[in-house]
């Protein structure tokens, strides 16, 4: 069989690339190559519009002249919905008779709109076994009903639910990634440097935490499994030989409570076996604050940038998103990962349905707190209901959502009514972000704050590129700020939903349990009101 992965982009392109010149390697995509690789001699394509600079007219001829028996797209981000659908669409006009299949979060909590977009099959959370299986179905022409976790369309045009598979327990099973597979040049960090290089490596799947307006859990499940430290060695040791600069742990919790001692045991066996490399993680704000000594020990082995979810200012939303964590702990993670040399990125989220407007400038007030105990950086997000999420089945519910054209839902823009009018939370979204940044740098200039030489030679390097994207931010300012008032204003004017019987579908499948479970075992992510 010939498959091609494409991961499509959004279509204003990645906020990441445009504002740090960050563009990982798409893991998920080498995954399921590696995976289809093991399963027989196929021929196997990767396509990465954001890498290749690609309109979706080149993807499309680019997936036909490779002449695919099956192409799959990966929608992690819901933004990236209408291009997928165009891509689809495209092929599959210039070739009727390949196998489209769509798969990633915002696919598995829309599959019946997915279909209704050219695509032939959808694959339901986790695709590793999943695409294993189906290459071997569709090369034999075979029942597709026999592919556990799938949603297809029968040979009568009836849309079909199979039943959800287990999900997998040993992911030291899974096939090595394909990284042969594309560039490494292309995956680039250029805010640390023109030559600095990341790759991506996966180190455990699922979440055990419940916050609201997340779709991690649902699609991956509400425990935590881990690869061995022997499997994540022999990837670490591979991303090494090919030459990255860098690694971005993609974990969405790199530590959890239960697994201490086992990354203490992996951070000694990186500096033991020469593996130390500059990583990148994401964390907890209560582990990382309760655990200095994790940190000071995965500093040493190479842990240069560190994301926390802060997710507010206000420990009263903190509660009702669900986080389980207080702005106090919050503090103390930034102070520990800063005096450990840790450049510290924070997100936060400003327009929830509870957010007032003194509650979102206590949470932007609290960034400069942060910004002045050592946070580098920060990611002010609106909050937005992703498919999956319980949020988004209570937003249907109460008609909340003025727009459903997923091209808005990239958590930069509002598409909400809540307390608060979202043409101010998008402006404060703006507000935020600059203003964390200029105060900053005033600071700079009248305090010296003593800073790990490890971390001061990374921001001597971001200063630099900073410094060279100043037209860039304030285009930004000037004329992305006022264009996407406009844009809301009208979205919001237009208010344009589905009917009934579309919202109930999207109800219906966003509350699906997506993978096999046992009384002793539920997802108690959906057991939250």
């Amino acid at each position: 069989m010939k498959v091609v992965f494409i991961r499509p982009s959004n279509p204003t392109g990645s906020g990441y690339l445009r504002s740090f010149g960050f563009l990982p390697v798409p893991l998920g995509l080498l995954q399921l190559a590696g995976d289809v690789r093991a399963t027989g001699n196929h021929e196997i394509k990767i396509i990465d519009m954001e890498a290749d600079q690609m309109s979706i007219q080149d993807v499309i001829n680019d997936t036909v002249r490779f002449n695919p028996d099956i192409v799959g797209l990966t929608l992690h981000a819901t933004a990236a919905h209408n291009v997928s659908a165009s891509i689809a669409k495209g092929v599959k006009e210039m070739k009727p008779d390949v196998i489209t299949l769509a798969g990633g979060h915002h696919a598995t909590f829309v599959p019946e709109e997915m279909l209704r977009s050219n695509f032939d099959v959808v694959v339901m959370g986790e695709g590793d076994e999943i695409m294993m299986e189906l290459v071997n179905v569709l090369e034999n022409n075979d029942d597709l009903g026999k592919v556990k976790g799938i949603v297809y369309r029968d040979k009568e045009g009836n849309i079909k639910r199979t039943p959800p598979r287990p999900l997998i327990k040993s992911l030291d099973k899974l096939p090595m990634p394909a990284f042969d597979l594309v560039d490494r040049e292309k995956y680039t960090f250029d805010v640390f440097g023109r030559n600095e290089t990341v790759a991506c490596m996966e180190t455990s799947r699922g979440c055990p935490y419940a916050c609201e307006f997340c779709s991690v859990t649902p699609t991956w499940g509400n425990s935590w499994r881990n690869k061995s430290n022997e499997r994540i060695l022999k990837e670490l040791s591979e991303i090494k030989r090919l030459g990255y600069s860098w690694v971005f742990f993609t974990d969405d919790i790199f530590v959890v409570q239960p697994n201490i001692k086992d990354r203490m045991k992996l951070f000694d066996q990186m500096m033991e076996m020469g593996l130390s490399t500059n990583f990148i993680a994401q964390m907890r704000v209560d582990i990382t604050a309760k655990n200095p000594e994790v940190i000071k020990k995965a500093s040493d082995a190479g842990l240069r940038i560190a994301f926390l979810g802060v997710e507010s200012g206000d420990d009263e939303t903190l509660k009702k998103l669900h986080k389980g964590t207080v702005t106090s702990l919050a503090e103390k993670a930034v102070k520990v990962l800063h005096e450990n040399g840790v450049v510290v990125l924070i997100g936060l989220i400003l327009g929830a349905p509870y957010d007032t407007f003194k509650k979102m400038m206590k949470t932007i007030r609290f960034a400069y707190r942060l910004s002045d105990l050592g946070a580098d950086s920060v990611q002010f997000s609106i909050y937005t209901p992703l498919p999956g999420t319980r949020v988004f089945v209570k937003a249907l519910k109460e008609k909340r959502l003025f727009t459903l054209n997923w091209d808005y839902y990239d958590i930069l823009l509002p598409v909400m009514k809540t307390k608060s009018n979202p043409l101010l939370v998008q402006f404060l979204q703006y507000y935020g972000n600059y203003t964390f940044y200029v105060r900053k740098w005033i600071r700079s200039k009248f305090v010296r704050d003593k800073v790990p030489e490890r971390k001061m030679e990374l921001l001597r390097r971001a200063e630099k590129y900073f410094a060279g994207k100043l037209g860039h931010y304030m285009k930004e300012i000037v004329v992305s700020l006022p264009v996407g008032l406009i844009k809301t204003a009208r979205l919001m004017r237009q208010e344009s939903l589905p009917p009934d019987e579309k919202l109930q579908e999207l109800i219906a499948s966003s509350k699906v349990i997506v993978y096999s479970e046992t009384e002793d075992k539920r997802n108690k992510y959906f057991s939250i009101d």
